[in-house]
């Protein structure tokens, strides 16, 4: 089954890329997504989870991915409900991966393991049809591709950017600079972007100074899945769920592991 290119504009304006210059799409991906093992699994499965959880008291949603960087894994289970999905990233090179990706061009990256551990799941066919059939899904549903700086007070570059019901970044504030009081602003910088009782969906690698791609590595802070509840609650969200799975190439990638939260913000 085929479907007919899109043609998705990038919206704004992109930000200096600076010290992610050297950053590559490809490399990445194939550091990080190239087969489906544990940390995948388990990641999946999480937002399996918590989009189940998230659509049971709501009959549709907007949706935010940020900082989505090359990768379009997060969307495969949020795409299965009534959403509408604005996905955005600081790097233009990994948005116009997504964008291929997203127009069905020739050279996109298999992401079909993925669709079929996510589709098996749900308990449902994960046959080629099926996996089709999603990826269309996520093709229909998001709206808009974004450029976003977490650095910045203001985050998203469009004009009209507004709260979300669901806001989803992973391994995105921890992986762009190396001090601790830098990642406690980024966090006061995208969490105004979801609305009152929306909500949070976060992973990060957790205690990482930096973190490999390819030959080159890049800046991390060590954070753990309690610093992260605790600066979650002090800004008043909810902490729903939460998993966490041992890294599996700890010496290799510089991470000890991976964490993953669902949060709930407050009325006021």
């Amino acid at each position: 089954m085929h479907y007919r290119p899109l043609n998705y504009h990038l919206v704004g304006e992109p930000p200096s890329s600076d010290l992610f210059a050297p950053f590559h799409p490809g490399a990445y991906l194939q550091e990080y997504y190239s087969y489906l093992g544990a940390e995948n699994r388990e990641l999946l499965a999480f937002l399996d989870q918590a989009y189940g959880h998230i659509f049971t008291d709501r009959a549709s949603a907007s949706m935010l991915e940020f900082g989505g960087g090359p990768t379009i894994y997060q969307l495969i289970s949020a795409a299965r409900y009534p959403v509408t999905i604005d996905f955005s990233e600081y790097l233009e090179e990994n948005l116009i991966e997504v964008q291929q990706w997203l127009e069905d061009r020739p050279g996109q990256f298999a992401w079909d393991d993925f669709f079929e551990y996510v589709l098996r799941l749900e308990g449902v066919p994960s046959d080629g049809p099926a996996i089709e059939q999603r990826k269309h899904q996520i093709r229909s549903k998001v709206r808009r591709l974004l450029y976003c700086d977490a650095k910045c007070p203001e985050p998203l570059d469009y004009i009209d950017a507004v709260p979300y019901d669901i806001v989803s970044t992973n391994f995105v504030l921890e992986s762009i600079t190396m001090d601790m009081h830098e990642w406690y602003r980024l966090i006061d910088h995208i969490e105004p972007l979801v609305k009152p009782q929306g909500y949070l969906l976060m992973c990060a690698i957790m205690g990482a100074t930096h973190y490999r791609v390819g030959e080159l590595f890049f800046p991390a802070v060590p954070v753990t899945l309690e610093l992260i509840e605790a600066v979650l609650r002090q800004r008043n969200y909810a902490i729903i769920a939460v998993n966490t799975v041992a890294a599996e190439h700890r010496e290799e990638q510089g991470y000890d592991g991976i964490c993953m939260v669902l949060a709930r913000k407050g009325t006021g």
